[in-house]
């Protein structure tokens, strides 16, 4: 898979592309039904997404993100995609719909398939949806296929429903939409080293600018560093018992961690189940047998 940060370097296929459409937030399961149909054309498969969410780009405020960009592209490739490209909106905004499907979907991108989702929006303001966008197609041979929503309880999936759920500490109803468990990854950091002088070193991975936040409280997770698993006891919050800090921290102590430097690994944290909320504990001591009581329950999980 080929990663361009610019659709004006992006030079498309010689023989077509199919392209799907879309901001893939999260990579969800009605994102992946996007996918999969794309993949089953049988032309070079092309992802168009943006770098930074539409609201954003215009000043808007928008929700936090389910993934970031290196993470949304790990998981087109692991989907089909063969190239992904990060397109800037603030250089796409003005276009009208029919500019949009001329001078990107056919003159640069070579489209002859396109796939998008039933909400998706394109054009100046938003203005093109998807009965538009297959007559506008339609004027150059391209032909469209549009997703119908993926349900679960009755519900379509989404990644608003997804952040709702992450928020209340619902990971598994999230990973169920999500096709697998919601991770915070990056690099290992140091920290006040509070849990080695209380018996619990941990993993600390900071939760990234703009990423969704999960329940503040520990999680049975799944941690991965240098292709090795983990079991592992993670808090997601604030330690209210020591020293607070001021943004919330991934600290996870791994269960069956034989020793050894992690400092600067990249580490990838997936959340599998939430044990209890975080609250200040009256003691240090409290908060160790709290801690003890937490990897006992989650050793048996």
């Amino acid at each position: 898979m080929t990663i361009y940060d610019s659709l004006q370097i992006y030079r498309a296929h010689k023989e077509g592309s199919a392209v799907a459409l879309g901001f893939f937030d999260g990579v969800h399961l009605g994102h992946r039904a996007v996918l999969k149909a794309c993949a089953g054309s049988g032309l070079h498969r092309v992802v168009l997404t943006f770098s930074q969410p539409p609201a954003k780009t215009i000043g808007r405020a928008c929700p936090p993100l389910l993934t970031d960009n290196a993470r949304k592209a790990a998981l087109l490739g692991e989907l089909g995609a063969e190239d992904v490209i990060f397109a800037d909106f603030a250089s796409l905004r003005e276009l009208s719909p029919a500019e949009f499907v001329r001078s990107i979907l056919y003159e640069r991108l070579h489209a002859k398939q396109v796939y998008c989702g039933f909400n998706y929006r394109f054009g100046k303001d938003g203005d093109g949806d998807t009965a538009l966008l297959t007559v506008l197609c339609s004027e150059y041979g391209i032909g469209v296929t549009v997703i119908e929503p993926v349900y679960l309880d009755g519900e379509a999936v989404s990644s608003t429903r997804i952040r709702a759920c992450i928020a209340a500490g619902e990971v598994g109803r999230a990973a169920e939409m999500l096709g697998g468990c919601y991770t915070i990854e990056g690099d290992i950091g140091g920290g006040n080293h509070i849990g080695t002088t209380m018996g619990f070193p941990t993993v600390n991975i900071p939760i990234g600018e703009g990423l969704c936040v999960p329940r503040y409280g520990v999680y049975a997770a799944r941690i991965t560093i240098d292709g090795r698993t983990f079991t592992a006891a993670t808090n997601i919050g604030v330690h209210p018992t020591v020293e607070v800090i001021s943004r919330p921290l991934c600290e996870s102590f791994l269960l069956d961690f034989e020793g050894g430097d992690l400092y600067g690994k990249h580490a990838v944290c997936e959340l599998r189940q939430f044990i209890r909320g975080e609250r200040k504990f009256e003691s240090i001591e409290e908060l160790q047998t709290q801690i003890r009581h937490d990897c006992s329950v989650i050793a048996k999980l």
